[in-house]
């Protein structure tokens, strides 16, 4: 990356509805295979079905899509998502206004369609980009602000999360991008979608942007801060960043990474990366450019995925599927058993992009 760095090794094993029913069959789904950080067999078997690879952890395949009706103002500006398992909705705030909307699948996974919109009231104007549903509430962050904060099931404000105070100094639309919830409860995660000012630069074709990884503990109010470094940016003038998080487990992530190039347009993938004390930076002023920085495994490139049945991009795209997603979550069992990783896109309020969901089964 051009970046001299020492990462740390990873301790575990490197193998590692508003339009018409025949338009929604049409981008209903897609099945098709991807290997994620290196190439393996595939096989056909009958269309529409998931092709038969050779099993690994580094394997993802791509159980479905489904692209959300454009006239629809609830598709609009997608960004950070939260499965509700109770509930069986995907929740998604819009970064634009301040609305949460409930995305309720088909029992296969193979379509989606809006459920209820809950306003949020956050006593002043926000820019939501992330989302966290519990019991009774939500998390949610803002870019502006920045902030997180929790509203009841009504979107009712209820307090803010305090939040180390140079995350205050974040650049501008390169803030607060992201936020998840370990499975068990007891850690919040964010970062900013690019380094602070006072911790280095932004991505470039030659480097990486280095980002500070928070782990609030709902118990303790205890916080933890680690290094992580993005991949450079794919061209150059090119823009590249952090767009979500996923939590696995209470110290186990996935990190969206994503960007876009004019005339070229967006590349997403997906990493793996776990805590690690020797890569901490809680009592850093400044993160330094060849500090250690946490391993990542890459888990798929979204851009690799093999694509049949998905409509010509509206704008130049490396490969049809592609898009600008902004958000992840962990879903439930897919009906073949694998856990499911649920991704949205952000359609900017722009006609030549789509809000499309995807579902990997993982």
């Amino acid at each position: 990356m051009g970046l001299r760095r020492r990462v740390l090794d990873d301790p575990r094993p490197e193998d590692t509805g508003h339009r018409p029913e025949q338009t929604l069959a049409r981008r209903a789904f897609l099945v098709g295979t991807a290997t994620a950080a290196f190439a393996t067999a595939c096989t056909r078997t009958r269309q529409n079905t998931p092709a038969s690879c050779a099993r690994g952890p580094a394997q993802v395949e791509l159980w479905s899509f489904f692209d959300l009706p454009a006239d629809d103002p609830r598709s609009r500006e997608l960004s950070g998502v939260a499965w509700d398992t109770e509930r069986r909705v995907l929740w998604a705030v819009q970064d634009e206004t301040p609305y949460i909307v409930a995305l309720i699948p088909d029992r296969d996974f193979r379509s989606w369609r809006f459920g209820e919109t809950i306003t949020v009231d956050a006593g002043g104007p926000v820019d939501l980009e992330g989302l966290v549903v519990f019991r009774d509430g939500f998390f949610v962050c803002s870019e502006q602000g920045p902030r997180i904060f929790e509203v009841d099931r009504t979107g009712t404000f209820r307090s803010d999360l305090a939040v180390p105070p140079r995350f205050r100094e974040a650049r501008s639309n390169k803030s607060l991008e992201s936020l998840t919830m370990s499975p068990s409860g007891r850690y919040l995660f964010t970062t900013t979608e690019a380094a602070l000012e006072r911790d280095g630069e932004r991505a470039t074709a030659q480097t990486g942007t280095r980002v500070r990884i928070l782990r609030m503990d709902r118990t303790s109010a205890q916080l933890a801060e680690h290094t992580y470094e993005t991949d450079s940016a794919p061209y150059e003038g090119g823009d590249w960043g952090i767009a979500d998080l996923a939590a696995i487990s209470d110290t186990e992530l996935f990190v969206l990474e994503r960007g876009w190039s004019k005339g070229r347009g967006n590349t997403a993938r997906i990493y793996q990366t776990a805590l690690d004390e020797r890569a901490s930076c809680l009592g850093l002023d400044q993160l330094s450019s060849t500090g250690p920085v946490l391993a990542k495994t890459l888990r798929v490139d979204l851009s690799k995925l093999e694509a049949s049945g998905v409509p010509e991009p509206k704008q130049p795209q490396p490969a049809p599927l592609l898009d600008n997603y902004e958000g992840i979550a962990l879903g439930p069992r897919l009906p073949n058993g694998r856990q499911s990783l649920l991704v949205v896109s952000d359609d900017n309020g722009h006609a030549n992009q789509f809000a499309r969901v995807l579902v990997l089964a993982v």
